[in-house]
Parts: C-alpha cells; structure tokens; sequence
C-alpha cells in the first residue's frame, strides 16, 4: 500500500500555529503524519510507556478518537522517537476543514504533553468514496453483499436485485459497472444441449435444479 509521510514539527510548550494537513477526501490510509517534537527548544524525548491519543470532530459532527491502548492498534505508534498517526478512511469521508488534538498521557493518564494541528480534507468531485475507490473486486464483493433477489426475465434473461451501497445511479456511467453487467454472469448452451450459467466466483453464486426441472440459485447463505 502506497504511504506518504507528512512530517511536521511541533513545540510542546510554545504558542505556535497549528500546522496544516493537507489531504484528499476518501484518501485510503495512504497518507501518515510523523511528527518531531520538542520541549523549550529541545527535542522531547517520548517515553516508552506512554499513551498516544488524536481525536477530534468532522465537520459532519462525527466524532473520531484512535489511541495506542485500542486492542488492534494500526493507527498511532512511536518509531525513532517520532510520533506518527495515520489520517483514516473515516477522518477523509466529509471534506472540510477541522482541527485534530493529539495527547500523549502516563499510564496513570495524566496529560505529559498536548498539540493541535489542522485537517484540510480537500473535497472530491465525485462525492462518493464507494465509486471513486472502486476495482472490480470490491464491486462484486459489494454486489454479493447485498444479493436478496435473483430471477430470469420474460425474454430469458438472468436478473440479480442487489442492495450493493455503491449509489450508483441509472443515467450515470462507470466502465466498472459495465464491466459487472457483462460479465458478471453469462450463460451458454454446450454441444450436449444443456444450459450453462458461469458467474464470478466472487458473486457467491451457486445454481442447481429440482425434481421438476426448476432452476434454483442459492446466495448469501439462503436459498
């Protein structure tokens, strides 16, 4: 996965300007801010024990908070006596600009030190995470997801109703969506006369036929 580093310098005891980070909305944990430290002009030296914590509140009024006490933590560490966060998918969903504090406190949770630095989360101009970050797996994934419905249509055609969440719209286009209609599913008649259905597996997708010649597709774990 691709990373970009933001360093910034940061004084723990003097009045500066928060410092501004600049990001794309729907950035995918692609960009971390490592920051340097310092205490009355002297490089801070973080302790090995201490509790990173940076919070804060879209502009939307969600509020986020990631600490290094989190059971799964991937979010904030201290490499090199450096700070580093990452800027997550859910602090780049709302585009705006809002301020992140970051606190590093004791074991006892006691406040060792306290900065603020502003997020610029520069709008997308598709304003939708789901589409602009697309491939053609995480549709079909997306597609599988939300499967409740599969039929075949008056001319013969295999139909799926899927409640996928991509808010795509009719009228709008996308070369992947395309794709997923035209391939997703295709159906042929081999050289013994019977009818073959081939769908990407990733559909989860499963055909078979009753006692009475009827055709049945299991999805999504339900008949």
């Amino acid at each position: 996965m691709l990373q970009i580093y933001q360093d910034i310098e940061i004084s723990l005891t003097g009045q500066l300007i928060p410092p501004v980070v600049h990001v794309k909305q729907f950035d995918h944990k692609a960009r971390k801010v490592r920051c340097i430290l310092y205490g009355n002009d002297v490089e801070y030296s973080i302790p090995a024990d201490a509790i990173l914590t940076y919070s804060g509140v879209r502009p939307d009024g969600k509020l986020f908070h990631y600490s290094s006490e989190a059971l799964e933590n991937d979010k904030v560490e201290v490499v090199n006596n450096r700070l580093i966060f990452t800027i997550t998918d859910f602090m780049t969903a709302v585009s705006g600009r809002y301020p992140v504090d970051v606190i590093l406190l004791d074991e006892d949770g006691s406040v060792l030190g306290s900065f603020a630095l502003t997020l610029y989360v520069e709008r997308s101009s598709a304003g939708n995470g789901k589409i602009v970050t697309a491939t053609y797996a995480g549709i079909a994934r997306a597609v599988a997801a939300g499967v409740y419905e599969c039929f075949i249509t008056e001319p013969g055609n295999f139909g799926i109703n899927t409640d996928d969440g991509l808010g795509y719209k009719t009228g709008s286009e996308s070369v992947l969506i395309d794709r997923v209609e035209e391939k997703m599913v295709e159906c042929s008649i081999d050289d013994g006369g019977y009818f073959n259905f081939e769908t990407d597996e990733r559909l989860g997708l499963t055909f078979s036929m009753d006692t009475d010649g009827h055709l049945i597709v299991d999805y999504n774990e339900e008949g």
